[in-house]
């Protein structure tokens, strides 16, 4: 018997087991990589659809949104119970436009049963405060609720005018009646309620009485943190101004005299 047909049998047999263990083992470790990855995951409650401001939050209008586990949002539902209540409870509300995929948060959504109001807009340590603005005041007119604006105030009169920047980053919450965060383009409003600190409140009305105030807009995605802005005057708009130049004092001449007296000489300066 020869041996070499018999060492190709072996070889060929261990090649075969070989590629059904590593097969083997690579789809074990295919499941078991989806399986950690699946419990690495959970599912919060999204829009399905655009939601108003102030529409009814129901089970028609939400779907569900794979997130990894490490990074779910504060205030996000994983429960709808949690979200609807149970069967017959009032429904909650929008206290903000929701786009379809956005994630439902506790805090942009009403107690069950309650009704939308700027007051449900607000935070636990903040207030509603209106302002009176004009659309050259306003940024045209182009200010919409949920924007976030930085608040100047500019007083005085010749060379005592200034302006400064009083407040930073504030949440507009309504325009005159108005409160919809999905309403959007060009309007003249004639009042904009915005969301402050009680400090803020004080800022403001005594600012109101004191000079003129001016909203600028702010990027939606800014997270910048405060800038300290100091005021500036007519003079940093023109810069320093270059003093007159001194006129030139020229000494008079002096005139002299010479006087001869026989042969002495003697020069006499003329006043």
């Amino acid at each position: 018997m020869r041996i070499q047909p018999v060492l190709f049998a072996v070889f060929g047999l261990l090649l075969v087991v070989g590629s059904i263990l590593f097969s083997q083992g690579m789809f074990s470790q295919q499941n078991s990589e989806a399986t950690q990855l699946e419990a690495d995951t959970v599912k919060l409650i999204a829009a399905a659809v655009d939601i108003p401001f102030g529409s009814e939050i129901t089970r028609d209008k939400l779907w569900t949104q794979e997130w990894p586990a490490g990074s779910v949002p504060e205030g996000a539902y994983e429960d709808l119970t949690a979200l609807l209540g149970a069967e017959g409870t009032a429904p909650r509300r929008a206290k903000q436009a929701f786009s379809q995929g956005d994630l439902i948060l506790s805090d942009k959504v009403t107690f069950f049963g309650a009704s939308v109001t700027i007051s449900t807009a607000l935070k636990d340590v903040t207030r509603a405060m209106a302002i009176k603005v004009s659309a050259e005041t306003a940024v045209g007119g182009f200010v919409s609720p949920g924007d976030r604006v930085d608040v100047v105030l500019t007083q005085g009169r010749g060379e005592t005018l200034r302006t400064g920047t009083i407040l930073q980053d504030i949440r507009v919450l309504g325009i005159d009646q108005n409160a919809d965060e999905s309403s959007r383009g060009a309007r003249e409003a004639r009042t904009i309620t915005v969301e402050v600190t009680p400090r803020g409140g004080q800022v403001l009305a005594l600012s109101q009485q004191a000079g003129i105030l001016s909203l600028t807009l702010r990027n939606d995605a800014s997270n910048s943190a405060e800038v300290q802005l100091e005021q500036i005057t007519m003079q940093d708009v023109w810069g320093e101004a270059t003093p007159a130049p001194l006129p030139m004092v020229l000494e008079p001449e002096e005139r002299t005299v010479r006087v001869r007296r026989g042969v002495d000489r003697q020069d006499v300066v003329l006043e």
